[in-house]
């Protein structure tokens, strides 16, 4: 690896955490960046390169989706236990470590109460958009996001893009200042990476990769898996530039 982003959502602790490890090894190059996600009726997951940590209210209007994310999580628990499937709230907590809290946390302290097998059962029987234990999140729209990014010199771009695009809904994002697409993905098959492409040159939006590394034991645990192109790179800055 040559270039890393770290992109957690609604935070930029990781990536703080990484800056004085990074510092010794020049040949890496550390983009910083995070992932928000969007309420409402453009429901989507959007990733931001390039911002400015320091960027004025930047860091408190993350704190506050933090807070809200907690709230919901902390509902969501009552529901699972209102199932009769015991969880404790302290031990989502935990599990967060100090990060994001968020619907993975849950889903793993369901398997340590074994009342699943895995984190993907967790989120197939019960946490998933309609599920029983599913709750609506109170964040903000897609629009926000992409303003909030935007307002921190970042460029945002749509992730994932698989999970959920038409080109219905690429048209909303970019009207509201979406630069770019996450065209390169793990799940993205060669054909639908090469529909991604043509569907971004096509809205006039850069194109960016990323490994969605979430961790040990979580399914998406292979840092560096897709071969992003270094173009990529030169893409983002390009776009920061002109910000």
């Amino acid at each position: 690896m040559r270039v890393l982003s770290v992109t957690d959502h609604d935070s930029t602790a990781g990536l703080e955490a990484i800056q004085p490890l990074a510092a010794p090894h020049p040949e890496m190059r550390l983009i910083p960046g995070l992932e928000m996600s969007a309420e409402g009726e453009l429901h989507c997951h959007l990733l931001g390169y390039f911002v400015d940590l320091r960027a004025s209210g930047f860091q408190e209007k993350l704190t506050a989706f933090r807070q809200k994310r907690m709230q919901r999580i902390a509902a969501m628990t009552e529901k699972i236990n209102s199932l009769g499937y015991a969880v404790d709230y302290q031990r989502v907590l935990e599990l967060a470590a100090g990060g994001s809290v968020g619907r993975p946390h849950l889903a793993d302290a369901m398997v340590e109460r074994r009342h699943v097998k895995t984190r993907k059962e967790a989120f197939d029987r019960f946490l998933k958009q309609g599920g029983p234990g599913y709750l609506e999140g109170d964040g903000p729209s897609a629009a926000e996001c992409i303003a909030i990014i935007r307002s921190a010199k970042g460029v945002p771009v749509l992730a994932h893009p698989s999970y959920y695009t038409t080109p219905d809904l690429l048209k909303k994002l970019t009207d509201v200042g979406l630069m770019g697409v996450e065209v390169y993905y793990p799940e993205h098959s060669k054909s639908l990476t090469k529909r991604y492409l043509e569907m971004a040159n096509t809205a006039g939006l850069l194109t960016t990769g990323g490994s969605d590394f979430h961790g040990p034991k979580t399914q998406r645990n292979a840092l560096a898996c897709v071969d992003v192109p270094e173009s990529v790179v030169a893409e983002l800055e390009k776009a920061h530039a002109q910000l």
